[in-house]
């Protein structure tokens, strides 16, 4: 089998894989009031398999089918990878160093609102915090490009907010030193690939969006992150509590509300408004890179796809992490916001109390 047939074997497998992700989460119970703990990793004789039965990898092991250093013996997930190993030049596989959603889905209340937390450790290695250059071509013209990478760009531990419908996901990307947050709105041809342009629900390149919203300086950790996503189309960011980031009139791009931005990727389409349009979250964590230039080699804009060389992608960097305390908080009621504010300062408050030294 040569080279391309490979390629394409590969992204077929992999795209049949979302398509059973996004098939798992459609199958969701109504929202309940309240927090649960979706998994603490504490359970006595927690293993590979208890984690199995809660998480499930969609696209595979990445790093860890390489080294497999997946660890709860300090009553959390202690995952390593200190040299990335694996790389692709193509889509958006190249992000996903290791990566986990939920087993179960959660509704988003009807006028209310869903938020996803977690505990993070991150230690990253041989990142530079004030950002890398990073280069390649365009694969049509041959013309150079390059572009500055954020540390969190260029390893970083992440949890995820993910609605497989309509390929809506909110991200945590925590790093080194700095931690920044992020909204994205991928493609049908990546998270479901049965459906085909003209079908009512397609994203393609007119709706589809990456942006990086706003890079903060950090500690060393742990950090309590939150996302809230309100079904009236808000999304916020707590870390460790305090807000970092709100972002309204979710599936339009931030360049194009005008909204406060940071990071190299302009949308080129108007986006969707999605209020109202996501019925169920996800909840995803593991390692990312996030290196190559959005469209991500989309085939509507051949002019705009970029190769980045497996040598630019892989340059040393790596990421250690643990994640712990995975809960979840529904809140039906309109217009609770207040409420729920003040429950994840109770949520941070809690979960620092019961922080881990990072492994």
């Amino acid at each position: 089998m040569d080279s391309s047939q490979t390629h394409w074997t590969r992204a077929a497998s992999q795209r049949t894989a979302l398509a059973l992700a996004a098939g798992w989460a459609l199958s969701v119970p109504a929202a309940v009031a309240g927090t649960i703990v979706y998994d603490s990793f504490d359970a006595p004789g927690y293993s590979l398999a208890s984690y199995g039965a809660k998480w499930v990898n969609p696209y595979g092991l990445g790093e860890m089918a390489v080294a497999d250093t997946r660890d709860f013996s300090g009553g959390n997930f202690a995952i390593k990878a200190p040299v990335f190993q694996t790389g692709y030049d193509f889509s958006v596989y190249d992000h996903l160093k290791y990566i986990a959603t939920s087993a179960q889905s959660f509704a988003v209340p009807t006028g209310g609102a869903l938020t996803f937390t977690s505990t993070i450790s991150a230690t990253a290695h041989n990142t530079l915090a004030a950002g890398r250059v990073i280069s390649g071509s365009y694969t049509q013209s041959g013309l150079p490009y390059s572009a500055m990478a954020l540390e969190g760009q260029q390893a970083g531990a992440v949890m995820n907010m993910i609605d497989f419908s309509t390929g809506q996901l909110f991200d945590w990307f925590i790093s080194g030193s700095t931690a920044f947050t992020l909204i994205e709105r991928l493609p049908s041809s990546v998270t479901n690939p049965a459906l085909l342009p003209g079908d009512l629900g397609y994203v393609g390149i007119d709706k589809m969006y990456t942006q990086i919203i706003k890079q903060i300086d950090i500690g060393p950790g742990p950090h309590v992150a939150s996302i809230s996503y309100s079904d009236a189309g808000s999304v916020s960011y707590y870390l460790d509590g305090t807000l970092v980031s709100q972002v309204d009139n979710v599936g339009i791009p931030l360049d194009r509300q005008g909204a406060s931005w940071s990071g190299v990727y302009p949308s080129y389409g108007p986006g969707e408004a999605l209020g109202g349009k996501i019925r169920n979250l996800t909840i995803g964590h593991g390692l990312f890179s996030l290196l190559d230039a959005f469209p991500f080699q989309h085939p509507d804009r051949p002019d705009l796809a970029v190769s980045i060389p497996v040598p630019e992608r892989l340059f040393g960097q790596g990421m250690d992490a643990t994640f712990d305390n995975f809960t979840v908080t529904s809140v039906p009621e309109p217009g609770s916001w207040a409420m729920l504010a003040a429950g994840l300062m109770g949520v941070g408050a809690a979960l620092r109390g019961r922080r881990t030294a990072p492994a």
